[in-house]
């Protein structure tokens, strides 16, 4: 018995079998129609017909297993039943654009499953004609890659940021600052660039362990993180340092109200499975363009300062304007 699929409906099979069949063998040909039909059925990949509108006529298993949609759910739709939101509309109507003007289109789609759950796809679209040229379909086939996307997403958190203190590391805290500094350039704006090096915890670290110190370290950065403003910058540079950077801090005054916040914070007592803990932080402050233009100079100025209070009385803070002055 031939085999039935809804991209090729037996009445438009047959009439192929008929226009062909003067210049080859019908069986031979129906042979290779079940071919094309299984392949495509049986397809590794998402396989999408529509219409010249966009309509869905077609889709094969692997999509409904990919997206979770069974056909009778999106025969009839368009591929916007898929859309996340993540892309804008300038993606579609590029897409469209390209299509329409009878070209193969290649991109990635970030749609979004029966499920709810994110779905990357590495896509291509092709306009079918007719004999007479004209566009009557498209043909969308997509290779779903999210295991790797999620993967290559995670490798690069790992990259970037700190292993036990989730913060960003000293690499990625350098890109920021770098970034930050084109668009307070841009917008001339300040920026406020805190270097800290946590007080006593060297001592806590020889006397309750490791494992404490890195309990420890980790109540620090959510302490010193809830101090900022979700714009702003928390970064571990290694060991007990940590930088702070607050993009246009709104002045002298300001910087020094949210170091203040830092120094109550940190000085009150960390808890952990019965162990009370008290720390102090010595901190160095550089402005931006003040004291510096360029990043490496803001954090050396900075970590200048810090090592003055570090050097002194500790748990305090110090601007570089003010060590450059003594």
């Amino acid at each position: 018995m031939a085999m039935r699929s809804p991209l090729f409906p037996d009445s438009s099979k047959q009439g192929l079998v008929s226009a062909m069949a003067l210049d080859g063998d019908p069986a031979r040909l129906e042979a290779r129609l079940r071919i094309l039909v299984r392949a495509v059925e049986q397809s590794p990949v998402s396989i999408i017909v529509t219409d010249a509108q966009g309509v869905i006529e077609y889709v094969n298993p692997k999509f409904c297993q990919t997206t979770g949609y069974t056909s009778e759910e999106v025969l009839g739709q368009t591929p916007r039943i898929l859309k996340s939101g993540c892309l804008g509309e300038e993606f579609y109507r590029e897409l469209w654009r390209t299509i329409l003007a009878g070209e193969e289109w290649h991109g990635v789609f970030h749609n979004r499953t029966k499920g709810g759950e994110l779905l990357w796809e590495l896509g291509s679209i092709s306009p079918i004609r007719d004999d007479a040229g004209v566009v009557t379909h498209f043909v969308s086939v997509k290779e779903d890659f999210t295991e790797i996307k999620r993967m290559q997403d995670q490798m690069d958190h790992l990259a970037h940021h700190d292993q036990l203190t989730g913060l960003p590391n000293r690499t990625l805290f350098y890109d920021r600052l770098q970034q930050a500094l084109v668009l307070a350039r841009r917008r001339e704006q300040q920026l406020a660039l805190f270097y800290l090096d946590l007080d006593g915890f060297k001592a806590v670290n020889d006397r309750h362990g490791h494992e404490e110190g890195d309990h420890l370290l980790k109540m620090v950065a959510q302490r010193l993180a809830s101090c900022v403003r979700e714009s702003d910058t928390v970064a571990r540079m290694g060991g007990d340092e940590f930088t702070v950077l607050l993009l246009d801090p709104g002045g002298v005054e300001a910087a020094q109200r949210v170091a203040c916040v830092i120094l109550e914070l940190l000085s009150r007592p960390f808890v952990h499975e019965g162990i009370a803990s008290t720390l102090g932080v010595s901190i160095g402050i550089s402005f931006y363009p003040q004291d510096g233009e360029d990043p490496d100079q803001l954090l050396l100025r900075a970590d200048a300062a810090m090592y003055q209070v570090k050097n002194g009385s500790k748990n305090h803070f110090r601007f570089w304007a003010s060590q450059a002055q003594s």
